[in-house]
């Protein structure tokens, strides 16, 4: 596969999403029920694993001794008893307790490679179907078996990244909110300690949107950059660094226009949901109901690449 239009001077992601929308229209209508349930199909597969949402809290307020409401007997000592008891029993059964954290997180590892590995699978599967018009699985799951494989590799990485991000973040919040409940977090040493992890915990509030968006550029771009040019990942990557060097704006406006996009998407599914008594909320029947809406939005970053001077052969590279 290789380059197959000439790249443009001025990039318009707004005309790239009006020759996503007939591209949409052209293959998608008058409506064929196979074809939809085809597309359903992979756009589930193309979906699945991509949305792994974390978040945290933490609550704040003077220390046990400074105060706490409740007083001798009330909630401040009570939850004082109940971390000091937690905390006994975890250095009672130190090993046991380890030895279950990391069979818990291979286990949570094995079943995440998993589920990446076939949607890794599906993502070029759906790729390959939106930019040649056809409803295929056979085909598309054998040809691009390699290039989805090293897709696979850094998707996996990310997500391990963002796991390990969010595990991090998680302990350092309840170790310091048990430090501070055991009253060891007051007067200047308490200061500090928190002054320290105001750095730390601003590093991973960074990091977190930061790999969402790496997310992003591997399945709308790099991805297909994989099947336009048969480069593996890592190099296709480079190729979109290459093009965001020469094109910052336009793909600036392709993520504020994609995450207003995103928001309508999420609108109208909840309210198909609803009117459909949550039947338009079931896997798989989700994608064939609203698939014009995921149709589009895989094709959009197609047209876009285009204009760069990346086309994918097939139907694709014959609209004009």
């Amino acid at each position: 596969m290789s380059s197959a239009s000439p790249p443009v001077s001025n990039v318009s992601v707004t005309d790239a999403a009006r020759e996503a929308i007939e591209h949409t229209r052209r293959n998608l209508f008058p409506v064929r029920v196979e074809k939809w349930l085809v597309l359903g199909f992979l756009a589930f597969l193309d979906q699945c694993g991509r949305t792994l949402n974390g978040g945290g809290g933490g609550g704040g307020g003077d220390g046990h001794r400074g105060g706490w409401p409740g007083g001798p007997g009330g909630f401040a000592e009570k939850l004082t008893e109940a971390v000091n008891t937690a905390s006994a029993w975890l250095s009672a059964h130190a090993v046991e307790v380890t030895l279950g954290v990391i069979l818990g997180l291979v286990a949570i590892a094995g079943v995440m490679a998993v589920v990446l590995w076939i949607n890794s699978r599906g993502t070029f599967m759906y790729l390959d179907n939106v930019a040649s018009g056809r409803f295929e699985i056979t085909r598309p799951w054998s040809r691009h078996a390699a290039p989805a494989q090293s897709y696979f590799g850094w998707r996996f990485g990310l997500s391990l990244a963002l796991i390990f991000v969010l595990l991090f973040g998680a302990g350092l919040v309840a170790v310091a909110a048990m430090a501070f409940v055991r009253g060891r977090l007051e007067g200047a040493a308490g200061g500090a300690a928190a002054l320290a992890l105001l750095p730390v915990l601003l590093l991973l509030s960074l990091a977190l949107p930061l790999l969402a968006l790496a997310s992003v550029a591997l399945r709308d771009f790099v991805a297909p950059l994989q099947l336009a040019t048969g480069l593996r990942c890592g190099q296709a990557a480079r190729v979109l660094e290459s093009l965001v060097t020469q094109h910052p704006g336009a793909f600036v406006i392709y993520l504020l226009l994609k995450m207003v996009f995103s928001v309508g998407v999420g609108l109208v599914i909840f309210a198909g949901g609803c009117l459909t008594c949550c039947i338009g909320f079931l896997p798989v029947v989700m994608q064939v109901l609203f698939q014009p809406l995921f149709y589009f939005e895989r094709s959009w970053s197609l047209f876009v690449l285009r204009q760069m001077g990346y086309d994918l052969p097939g139907q694709l590279s014959a609209d004009q």
